[in-house]
């Protein structure tokens, strides 16, 4: 099957989005489902607080449609393992729904609690890797040889008891960070854009046709919602958006075995949420503690990030995650840089890393 299958399949996402957007907007604006700003967000943003949000809902429709779509037209045969990504993608796109209905609902930023988002990530993981483990399709591509570390792809079939926890955190922990990277006009749907592009190739270069197909429909549908997101955003994408983006993303690394080489890939993720870790521990870690003279360090320590304490503590950034500590500084720079020029900061760095990555496997996979 030629690669134009992606081509078209990406063009039709797209070209469905931004058919499909300027009536969903309206109706959005007409039932009042707006976003709700952080009561310390920054003040540039304070603008945004009568934005629709919930967005994500038309391009997580889209990807799979289209997908779907594809997949008849190809003749390519799909097996239960491949409609799980779709499902998994969706389940998360519902927890996300849940969260931003409860949010609009109740006119603040309390959603759904955290440990209940948490464990249905995880619960649909499970179920994924299970399935991809009971069809012995579980597959991870090194980027070198185990025996003398030579640069080649090198093909491995991890046991149960890896492969499923793996897929248990892959999903949780790209959804989250999915979650926590949405936060500027266009900015998460830019970065994931480029990265299902760019996985949509490498799965297709190593045989995996169908879960390549779908990457390429959620890149086209990205870029269509991207149409009406990039500054000033007419809509959000919300976590209804950013969760599928996420969970989606992760199932096709796992299932396509790009675990590892998905790690450079998603260096901008990484950064964003160990920038939420290391802010809320400073923060925590720097608050006055009294009875810090009755215990031994480590216990203290243990203490601060664990218990919520009065007093004010000092921050390792402007604030976070970092985008927002970029768009701080920058716009009281002398250069006075704005928000969309960030963002495209952020895109540039991204384009660079899909580049490289994309590079380093095709010349791994020459060396095979």
């Amino acid at each position: 099957m030629p690669e134009t299958a992606l081509l078209f399949t990406c063009l039709a996402a797209f070209l469905a989005c931004v058919v499909t957007y300027p009536a969903y907007i309206k109706r959005l604006k007409s039932l009042q489902i707006e976003q709700i700003q952080r009561e310390d967000g920054l003040a540039a943003h304070a603008h945004k607080s009568k934005t629709p949000t919930m967005g994500g809902i038309p391009f997580a429709l889209i990807t799979c449609a289209t997908s779907l779509a594809a997949l008849n037209l190809t003749g390519f045969k799909a097996n239960v393992c491949h409609y799980l990504l779709l499902v998994v993608g969706l389940g998360c796109c519902f927890v996300g729904f849940a969260d931003d209905y409860a949010k609009v609902t109740s006119k603040s930023n309390k959603g759904i609690k955290g440990q209940l988002r948490l464990l249905s990530e995880f619960a649909l993981g499970g179920i994924l890797g299970l399935a991809i483990w009971l069809m012995q399709r579980q597959v991870l591509f090194l980027p070198f040889d185990l025996n003398n570390f030579q640069f080649h792809l090198t093909e491995l079939a991890p046991p149960a008891y890896i492969f499923i926890p793996l897929s248990i955190f892959m999903i949780g922990a790209c959804a989250n960070a999915a979650n926590i990277h949405d936060g500027m006009d266009g900015l998460a749907a830019g970065t994931a854009c480029q990265i299902f592009a760019t996985l949509s190739v490498m799965l297709w270069y190593r045989g995996f046709y169908i879960e390549a197909i779908i990457a390429a429909s959620a890149s086209g549908a990205l870029l269509g919602f991207i149409m009406f997101n990039r500054h000033p955003a007419q809509l959000f994408m919300g976590d209804t958006g950013s969760l599928f983006i996420g969970g989606l993303m992760g199932a096709l690394v796992l299932s396509g075995g790009l675990t590892l080489w998905f790690i450079p890939l998603s260096v901008i993720y990484i950064v964003e949420v160990l920038s939420v870790f290391l802010q809320f521990s400073y923060f925590r870690l720097t608050k006055p503690y009294d009875n810090a003279k009755n215990y031994p360090a480590p216990v203290v320590i243990l203490k601060k990030l664990t218990t919520s304490r009065e007093g004010q503590g000092k921050r390792l950034f402007r604030m976070a995650p970092i985008h927002h500590h970029f768009e701080a500084v920058a716009a009281q720079s002398k250069l006075k840089m704005s928000e969309w020029q960030v963002v495209c900061g952020f895109w540039l760095v991204q384009f660079i890393l899909c580049a490289v990555v994309l590079n380093l496997f095709f010349a791994a996979s020459v060396q095979q």
